[in-house]
């Protein structure tokens, strides 16, 4: 998957809840689950203790062994939930080229919706302009089924907007 090693600095302004840090899935996190194939929902996340999030923001997942480590871990903290220890973590196909990765184009996704809602789409050279993560937050963002709450803050806090 190969993208820089993030962590909680790497946290945006617009997913902070300052009543209880981490209660959501972060960017960050939602990036990492992405690389390593698993699916976490929300009722998993939160079975996880603060201290488990703060490891799965900080820990790397960018390297092979990272993303399978990565992976394990997740696995080991899931497993005193499971009902089922051999169906503790879900695991989803990894895309060989994800969207947020391509900068050759805006995808359709992001410019459909943007559109839609009379918002900034932003050209191909901002588009560009953006760090892995904002961009895979933008699709995540942007995305049919999502109620597009933080789409208005990420696209000012990525000053598309």
């Amino acid at each position: 998957m190969r993208f820089r090693s993030l962590t909680m600095r790497d946290l945006f302004d617009f997913e902070q809840d300052g009543r209880y840090p981490l209660r959501r899935i972060p960017m960050i996190v939602r990036l990492k689950l992405d690389a390593a194939g698993v699916k976490l929902p929300l009722i998993g996340w939160a079975l996880l203790s603060r201290e488990q999030r703060e490891a799965l923001v900080d820990m790397p997942c960018s390297s092979d062994e990272e993303i399978e480590a990565y992976r394990q871990t997740i696995a080991k903290m899931l497993l005193p939930h499971a009902d089922n220890p051999d169906a503790a973590l879900e695991l989803i196909p990894v895309p060989a080229m994800p969207a947020w990765r391509n900068v050759a184009t805006v995808p359709e996704q992001v410019c459909l919706q943007l559109a839609e809602l009379s918002l900034p789409v932003p050209d191909l050279q901002r588009w560009r302009g953006l760090s892995d993560l904002q961009r895979f937050a933008l699709i995540k963002l942007t995305r049919n089924r999502h109620k597009n709450a933080n789409l208005h803050a990420a696209l000012r806090e990525f000053g598309l907007a």
